[in-house]
């Protein structure tokens, strides 16, 4: 006999945190319904109760359970408004946010929440580099970083480059629950970082985008990552393209506040075996000088 299992709604006393939004995604037919959350792994059987309030003041709200997967194809997502959990004695309300397919030209990047960076030449950098590839567009969530690199950032959002996103500490779990498990902030910086980073590709509306730390540039061999992504995807059934690791020195470090290094930057292959040689055809991207006046003129402006 096949055994029968029973679902176990998720209460008060899991240890889960929500984000402050829900998402309904028309990328999809149906349009699905994204809510995102920090918490240990559930089990198949195990499901969160909610209420689906719908557009319209004739429409009561529709209970649905929620597991792992998406809903089926009678969960009336397109027209969702708010959805309110129910955790036993806890209630958490999500207001919902649209998304949909995305249409200009250009590459958005989506960075990792920064938490007490202090590296703002690294921000420079990686900036006017994205920029030389392509990249149109940043997201960039905020916790915590120094004076210098907040004034970095703040120069490019005043130039209408970055987009700055406010990146919360986390509450507290439920008091019966709180002694039984970590504190939520106390990992969040890793937990956080596939959080904000799902959420982040809901907001990219151009063609390309990419997920990128503040020492990663992606580059082809020749011309500019848009160009060639936008060649090697358009029309195709290639969904993400795959760059090999290199390391790149500079001398003088930028940490010095001297760029001049970037000129001539100096290049550490490593040693296990190439997955990406379609890309760069095992030859190291040439780098252009012309990138060093930018940089330079933003070093002023900051300092």
């Amino acid at each position: 006999m096949l055994g029968i299992v029973v679902g176990e709604p998720i209460n008060a006393s899991f240890p889960i945190t929500f984000y402050q939004s829900a998402y309904v995604d028309y990328r999809f037919t149906p349009p699905r319904l994204r809510i995102f959350t920090l918490n240990p792994c559930i089990k198949n059987y195990q499901f969160l109760s909610a209420d689906l309030h719908l557009n319209g003041n004739n429409f009561a709200p529709v209970r649905r359970n929620i597991y792992g997967t998406h809903l089926d194809d009678d969960c009336p997502s397109a027209l969702i408004k708010k959805v309110t959990i129910h955790l036993g004695s806890r209630k958490v309300e999500l207001n919902v946010q649209k998304v949909y397919k995305k249409s200009t030209e250009g590459i958005t990047v989506c960075l990792q929440p920064v938490y007490y960076y202090s590296q703002w030449q690294n921000i420079v950098l990686y900036i006017e580099a994205w920029r030389a590839q392509g990249a149109t567009r940043f997201i960039v969530y905020f916790h915590s970083a120094t004076k210098e690199t907040w004034r970095t950032l703040e120069y490019y959002r005043n130039l209408g480059m970055i987009e700055l996103k406010s990146w919360p500490s986390f509450p507290s779990l439920p008091v019966d629950s709180a002694d039984k498990y970590p504190k939520i902030d106390d990992s969040v910086f890793i937990l956080s970082y596939f959080l904000a980073m799902n959420i982040c590709i809901l907001d990219i509306k151009t063609t390309i985008g990419t997920i990128a730390d503040f020492d990663e540039v992606m580059v082809p061999t020749n011309g500019r990552l848009l160009d060639y992504a936008t060649e090697e995807m358009t029309g195709t059934k290639v969904g993400a393209l795959s760059f090999e690791n290199h390391y790149v020195l500079f001398t003088p470090k930028i940490y010095t506040s001297h760029f001049s290094g970037v000129a001539s930057p100096k290049f550490k292959i490593l040693t296990w075996p190439s997955k990406a040689h379609k890309i760069f055809n095992g030859v190291i991207p040439k780098f252009s000088s012309k990138s060093y006046d930018a940089l330079q003129e933003c070093v002023n402006k900051i300092m």
